[in-house]
């Protein structure tokens, strides 16, 4: 027993080593293979419904230390909150993230499930330089209002909803405007309802954009 809380213990510590979380609870993983290296590496954003937190990151460590990319998440961003706000979060935590870690930043790219997918393809319309590419899930379409059509050229997008989600024909809707667009984009139909995937759904979706940038 005493080996067992030692193990746990000690468990705890590398988990709190590997992510570093700031004072607006912001966090940033950097995978192992890219430390004490020189080379710059594409980034994930992660946004959560409720504002993401370490466990979020923890949960799709794999992926960074997969594909040597850096992971960080903005915690203000949020459901039910201004998104002009949720914005100008999200660009902070951004900049945090390109000035203290090894980031490319011609390839940074977000996520976000449903109200935070909507955050995030908003965040590739309103700034398509800083963010190369999004994926979304059981995201709806209104946000296309916002696309800023001819600035979208070198984007890329991954479109992810359930067979039986509430925004299905939405995300039919986008990817088909994406494509008369000439926005390089794709969708991916899985089974259930509105949901947020496994882990490795959005391991599939980060290895397509990896694929196509």
């Amino acid at each position: 027993m005493k080996y067992l809380l030692l193990l746990l213990v000690l468990s705890t510590i590398l988990w709190a080593k590997n992510i570093h979380c700031d004072a607006d609870t912001d966090c940033f993983y950097l995978p192992q293979k890219i430390i004490n290296t020189n080379k710059k590496v594409p980034a994930l954003l992660y946004l959560s419904c409720t504002g993401a937190v370490k466990s979020d990151l923890d949960s799709i460590k794999f992926i960074g230390d997969s594909l040597g990319w850096v992971l960080f998440s903005c915690h203000k961003s949020r459901n039910h909150r201004d998104v002009l706000l949720n914005d100008k979060d999200i660009v902070r935590t951004y900049q945090k993230a390109i000035r203290n870690y090894p980031i490319d930043t011609t390839k940074v790219f977000i996520y976000g499930f449903s109200g935070q997918g909507v955050q995030a393809l908003l965040e590739m319309f309103l700034h398509p330089t800083m963010f190369r590419g999004v994926i979304t899930e059981c995201a709806h379409a209104q946000v296309l209002l916002f696309a800023p059509w001819d600035r979208l050229k070198n984007n890329l997008i991954f479109l992810i909803s359930r067979e039986k989600d509430w925004n299905l024909n939405a995300n039919i809707l986008m990817h088909q405007k994406f494509q008369e667009h000439g926005i390089k984009d794709t969708i991916a139909v899985t089974p259930g309802e509105h949901s947020i995937g496994t882990a490795q759904d959005l391991f599939k979706a980060v290895k397509w954009l990896r694929q196509n940038y």
